[in-house]
């Protein structure tokens, strides 16, 4: 990869192992030479006790421990040539992220040195400058090509390996074992999947672990884009919990007082009893053109990787505005516990949450219908409306709109589950409500199943929404 091939943001995010859910700074980079490409990355110093400020606390420690040592670039490819070896090179790409790793794709690009700068407001950790070429763009030239199709493999295809290990199972009927040569010969002997099958047939041998941890990181990957197309997902201060752990949850703004010397201090207990489990899921068979799977480029595995995650993540939303019973399948929905009101200056009288982590969430055609001179926010999409952040979403009944204090939305996200479907009959949803069993003969109509399944659960704290029925 060139260096002058790339464009990036002035301002740039820096996050944990390529986690969008996990930010701690920011990163500016400097003027491309053939050389490389310098930056300056800043960890944020968090004053405020918190989720934040234990990532952010988290990431600087690693720093300063050395127990993170590399950093790693996240791209989106815009142009690339095929290289005789097998691999790509990108000629033009778009760098839209820095994270700080354990083990960089790119062996030089370890952190040399790093100090803690002192400066009025906001103070903040950094990361210095690094002298010698640390990114992918600063290796030199002699070790490009080989680093090129390095990173074919573990960046740009890391977020494939989790749909390509998918296909290759696809296309022998479920059998994974057979899968091993048709993915050397599809996607390179060196290939992130190649390994990640060869290490599934051989466990002890030397780069199993590194295959395996890449294969966790691309479900991890996939797990992350379901979670933020759903509105858990894009709910602001939602409550993170592991799964089989009682929850201790705020029901009221508690603060602390100040208290004498030797005198008591009060106590708060919260909620508790909010247990969630790990075993609730969503998902579906997903009838897919085998056409569709057998095409070997990134359109199509992208292509069949948004399906399954779209369709996810729409099952996370209609369940969770969805008006059912907790029982020991589906959690319960928002629809069954939120307190009714008739206008939106009412539901914001009955809202007893905290408007600081409220959002509003609408139905796109419901949006449009709310824009108004004075509520220019309020897009399809979502936007601002009441002075809250809106979430639409097709999963929120027209003609209705709830406001949702996200820190009284306790939640766990487990892992997703993708597997070829050999079963010979199973009911089929057209998507609108229409339901009918697949026939057996699905080879002979080119279609293949895939069942995708989504781990996930969600309690709801007294309080925490409000359904408004807005006038016809």
């Amino acid at each position: 990869m060139e260096p002058t091939g790339l464009t990036f943001a002035n301002d740039a995010p820096l996050l944990l192992n390529h986690d969008h859910a996990q930010p701690v700074g920011t990163v500016q980079f400097g003027a491309p030479t053939d050389k490389g490409l310098p930056f300056v990355a800043k960890i944020a110093k968090v004053d405020e006790p918190g989720v934040v400020k234990d990532r952010t606390d988290e990431a600087w420690h690693s720093v300063k421990s050395r127990l993170i040592k590399g950093v790693s670039i996240g791209f989106i490819p815009e142009a690339s040539e095929p290289l005789s070896n097998g691999g790509t090179r990108f000629t033009k790409a778009s760098v839209h992220e820095l994270s700080l790793v354990a083990i960089p794709c790119n062996p030089q690009a370890v952190i040399t040195a790093f100090k803690s700068l002192r400066v009025a407001a906001p103070p903040t950790n950094a990361v210095s400058p690094l002298p010698e070429p640390k990114s992918i763009a600063q290796m030199p030239n002699a070790a490009k090509i080989n680093h090129a199709n390095k990173e074919t493999n573990t960046m740009q295809n890391m977020k494939n390996i989790f749909i390509r290990r998918l296909i290759a199972k696809a296309m022998f009927d479920g059998d994974e074992s057979a899968g091993t040569g048709y993915a050397a010969n599809r996607w390179g002997a060196t290939a992130g999947i190649t390994n990640v099958l060869k290490s599934l047939q051989g466990p002890m041998t030397t780069d199993s672990a590194g295959a395996l941890i890449a294969e966790t990181l691309s479900r991890d990957e996939f797990v992350q884009a379901v979670f933020s197309r759903s509105i858990l997902g894009q709910l602001q201060g939602l409550t993170m919990v592991p799964a089989l752990a009682r929850v201790n949850v705020e029901t009221a703004p508690i603060a602390a007082k100040f208290v004498g010397e030797y005198s008591p201090v009060n106590a708060y207990q919260g909620a508790f009893g909010v247990t969630l489990s790990d075993k609730r899921k969503v998902g579906l068979i997903a009838v897919l053109s085998a056409e569709l799977i057998r095409m070997s480029n990134d359109a199509a595995e992208n292509a069949i990787s948004s399906q399954l995650q779209r369709a996810l993540s729409r099952g996370l939303d209609n369940a969770f505005l969805g008006v059912q019973a907790r029982d020991d399948v589906t959690p319960t929905g928002l629809g069954a516990v939120a307190t009714r009101a008739s206008s939106f200056a009412g539901g914001l009288e009955s809202f007893t949450g905290d408007l600081t982590n409220a959002s509003v969430l609408v139905n796109p055609l419901t949006a449009v219908g709310l824009r108004s001179p004075s509520e220019t926010g309020i897009t399809a999409k979502g936007g601002t409306y009441g002075g809250l952040p809106a979430i639409a979403s097709y999963s929120v009944p027209a003609g209705k709109i709830f406001l949702v204090d996200a820190s009284r939305v306790v939640a766990f996200l487990g892992s997703a589950s993708l597997d070829v479907s050999t079963s010979g009959m199973f009911p089929v949803d057209d998507g609108l409500g229409n339901v009918s069993q697949m026939q057996t003969g699905m080879f002979q109509s080119g279609q293949q199943a895939i069942r995708a399944v989504q781990y996930a659960d969600w309690s709801f704290v007294d309080g925490a929404a409000v359904e408004v029925s807005l006038p016809a």
